[in-house]
């Protein structure tokens, strides 16, 4: 019986220290980076509480080696975790040059390792065809392999012996329907009989243009950055993945922008460039309170209040569509038109101590109160979610939170406007976001050394819970 009860205990450390936080990085996206740049963006990713970046690496770029040296460097001076996320969709990784890189950069200090087994976690985009390359990889060089093989059922996958876990790629929902978790689901009831991680995927939004590409559509965005960390928090997956720090193409970046990085939008032959003007940096401002919601299943710490806003600077009929579909008929699925997918709405999250009220004024308009959609059980603290309708008027955005009175936080947001500057209708968000003391960014309540800290303390504290229990259980058989 004790034997028993000590195996549930090292499950219960398993299950916690297992849990970490990715951001899918486009390193071909990087290609002009400086040394200073990784130091910026790993440095807000460090803030936002993210434990590490999962490198999408296509094969044959032609300073890859030098970045990806560069960002191993930068991120062992700050402590921070980098890992290989090998891209196989345009041709593939031949098997030895797989095994290279992999020798080269999983030793680095700063590579990710999974636990309990302490390898070194290696990830996929997409690559089934190339499945049997892994098991003379893995002989050659000890990794987890966790890949993204979203073109095979989790079932089918995860009895392969060749995968330690399976990510998905499903991360937005189809048509105008709210995300469900029926995927995340399969893969963990799947994972679960053979006790293999799942990669949780989360996105905020999802719109591309790229005719090099064939890609000109838009997949439901509006409260999804909301609903998708309630769902993490629902769900407890092992680990969770950003999509992504920095795809620009595809509009779901919550990485800052820089200019030389936006190149792209030339390379994909894009009618426009609709990231340009485009932050989405707010959308990382209440990262380290769901990720630290995640972490401890419900035990997240408000440090400073604030509010989040996020919507598309053009209503969906004021602009021509440039043939963009909601939905996409290469994924398999029937479309639509893409305003009957993306809502004419302002969107806003707001992070409070407790109950607060919300006002949303358009154009100079009337400042009216808005009801929250989402809120905390009981009104206490947590994360406040609701949107308003455009109802066809145009001009600057405000939205102001105050409680009893007194002001809270404010985002004065950019234009609504019938205005088409590419005579195409650009259906990426535009992102605010303002706290209590005036920062439009997000602020770390701890460094990741103190994180791990505080996790080592809720796993001790849980630990000695139990060990409590199991020594009257044992003296009262």
């Amino acid at each position: 019986m004790l034997s028993v009860l000590c195996l549930c205990l090292l499950g219960l450390v398993y299950q916690t220290q297992a849990k970490a936080v990715f951001a899918h990085f486009m390193v071909a996206n990087s290609a002009n980076f400086t040394r200073k740049h990784w130091e910026a963006d790993i440095g807000a990713a460090k803030a936002a509480h993210i434990d590490a970046f999962a490198l999408n690496t296509g094969y044959g770029g032609a300073n890859t080696t030098k970045l990806l040296n560069d960002a191993f460097s930068v991120a062992g001076s700050l402590d921070f975790k980098l890992f290989l996320s090998l891209d196989y969709s345009a041709g593939g990784w031949p098997e030895d040059q797989v095994v290279a890189y992999l020798k080269n950069y999983t030793t680095h200090p700063a590579y990710f390792k999974d636990t309990p087994t302490n390898e070194p976690l290696v990830s996929t985009f997409e690559g089934y065809q190339s499945m049997g390359d892994w098991n003379n990889i893995k002989r050659k060089v000890n990794v987890s392999l966790i890949p993204d093989w979203s073109t095979k059922s989790p079932q089918e996958l995860a009895n392969n012996g060749v995968v330690d876990g399976l990510m998905s790629w499903d991360a937005w929902p189809w048509g105008n329907q709210p995300m469900n978790t029926t995927s995340d689901e399969d893969y963990l009831t799947a994972l679960k009989p053979h006790n293999k991680p799942y990669i949780m995927p989360v996105s905020p939004w999802f719109y591309t243009d790229m005719v090099r590409y064939d890609k000109n559509w838009v997949w439901q965005g509006d409260d999804l950055w909301y609903e998708r960390w309630q769902q993490v928090v629902q769900l407890q997956p092992e680990f969770v993945e950003i999509i992504t720090w920095n795809d620009f193409g595809e509009s779901h970046y919550i990485g800052p922008i820089h200019e030389n990085e936006l190149g792209i939008f030339e390379y994909g032959g894009s009618p426009f460039n609709y990231a340009e003007g485009f932050p989405h940096d707010g959308w990382r401002m209440f990262l380290p309170y769901v990720v630290e919601e995640y972490k401890s299943a419900g035990s997240g710490v408000v440090d400073d209040e604030g509010v989040v806003v996020w919507y598309r600077l053009t209503p969906g009929s004021a602009c021509p569509a440039g043939q963009t579909t909601g939905n996409a008929e290469s994924q398999g699925q029937d479309t639509m038109a893409p305003g009957k997918v993306l809502t004419d709405r302002v969107f806003f999250s707001a992070l409070l101590d407790s109950q607060a009220e919300v006002r949303v004024s358009i154009g100079g308009g009337a400042n009216d109160t808005v009801q929250w959609s989402d809120s905390p059980k009981g009104g206490g603290k947590g994360l406040y979610h609701g949107n308003v309708e455009m109802d066809n008027r145009t001009g600057e955005v405000v939205v102001t939170v105050s409680r009893s009175g007194k002001f809270v936080a404010q985002v004065l947001g950019e234009k609504i406007t019938k205005d088409c500057p590419h005579k195409l209708t650009n259906w990426n968000a535009w992102v605010g976001s303002a706290t209590t003391n005036g920062s439009n960014a997000s602020t770390s309540r701890a460094s990741l050394d103190e994180s791990g800290a505080a996790m080592g303390s809720r796993v001790l504290t849980v630990l000695m819970q139990m060990m409590v229990v199991v020594w009257v259980g044992w003296f009262a058989v």
